[in-house]
């Protein structure tokens, strides 16, 4: 498959997530939406395993790659359902697109990827700025949305950082069968923690609840994961979180076509000022040489007698 048709499938899957999460959600609880989701998506992932011919390594490095994986399955996909009932679907994209930006500072820790130049820093006081108007503008409107705003960037940080461990481990693993593992060791987590949160299964589901999460376990788990792993095979780290920076456009459009969301004029201003400081953040080699030159030709004219 093509790595361009794979991550515009991938894009288009993610800017699709968050509106299905809270469809998925309608009559359910959080953790049971959640585990549903993702004990369906691993059941399904044998017998595509078995129509292509993988099957599920056990090696100790297979076993890291599941493991590092599933943070960004088990531990984000726990606090966005989380925190997907207080704020729009769209505002869970937009604030998502920090993931291109916290993964390059946690491989400037984790990988020694020394990347943060000075374009770069003024794009991380832009992105921030902007969180600060989208979070503050929310927040005069529903004073519970701080909890959707925490359980999002909460889960951005295990995305991002399971993005980056995935990469460090480098297990070399066919898509089918890191998606597989992963939905596996996610699922045990997900089993686990039954007794804190409990399974609730109404009698009946709202239509639109039952189609939201058909939608998730087939499309938003088990495709979506295979092609985001067969991205991050084939290309960089920063390059593959770029999808969460083209995302949050769409992402708003869904909200608004399907569910009336509306943002405040302060809160567009405020994404697009994350977006365009993320934007910054990725194609900063321009800025930087404009930068670089000014320096040097301020320092020419102040050596001058």
């Amino acid at each position: 498959m093509p790595v361009l048709i794979a991550y515009l499938g991938v894009v288009f899957i993610w800017s699709t997530t968050p509106i299905a999460i809270q469809f998925s959600q309608n009559g359910l609880d959080f953790y049971t939406a959640v585990s549903l989701r993702m004990w369906l998506s691993a059941l399904l992932s044998l017998p595509l395993l078995w129509l292509l011919r993988q099957r599920l390594l056990l090696t100790r490095q297979a076993l890291r790659s599941y493991v590092a994986g599933s943070l960004g399955i088990y531990g984000a996909m726990m606090a966005v359902y989380w925190g997907a009932h207080y704020i729009p679907s769209g505002l869970i994209s937009v604030i998502y697109g920090l993931a291109p930006m916290l993964s390059g500072a946690l491989a400037w820790v984790w990988l020694k990827e020394r990347e943060l130049t000075p374009a770069r820093m003024v794009a991380l006081i832009f992105a921030l700025t902007g969180l600060w108007m989208v979070v503050s503008a929310r927040l005069s409107l529903d004073a519970g949305a701080w909890r959707g705003v925490l359980g999002t960037l909460v889960s951005v940080v295990c995305f991002a950082a399971s993005a980056v461990w995935v990469k460090q481990v480098n297990a070399g693993l066919h898509p089918l069968v890191q998606t597989s593992g992963t939905l596996w060791v996610s699922s045990l987590g997900y089993v686990l923690t039954i007794p804190l949160f409990g399974i609730h299964i109404p009698q009946q589901w709202p239509a639109d609840a039952a189609a939201g999460l058909g939608y998730l376990v087939i499309f938003g788990s088990l495709l979506g994961f295979m092609l985001y792993f067969y991205v991050l095979k084939s290309l960089p780290t920063s390059r593959v979180t770029l999808i969460t920076l083209i995302a949050p456009v769409l992402a708003v459009f869904w909200g608004y076509w399907l569910k009336d969301e509306r943002l405040s004029a302060s809160a567009v201003a405020g994404a697009a000022c994350l977006l365009g400081g993320l934007a910054l953040y990725q194609w900063h080699q321009l800025p930087d040489r404009l930068l670089r030159r000014a320096l040097k030709n301020r320092d020419r004219r102040a050596a001058r007698p």
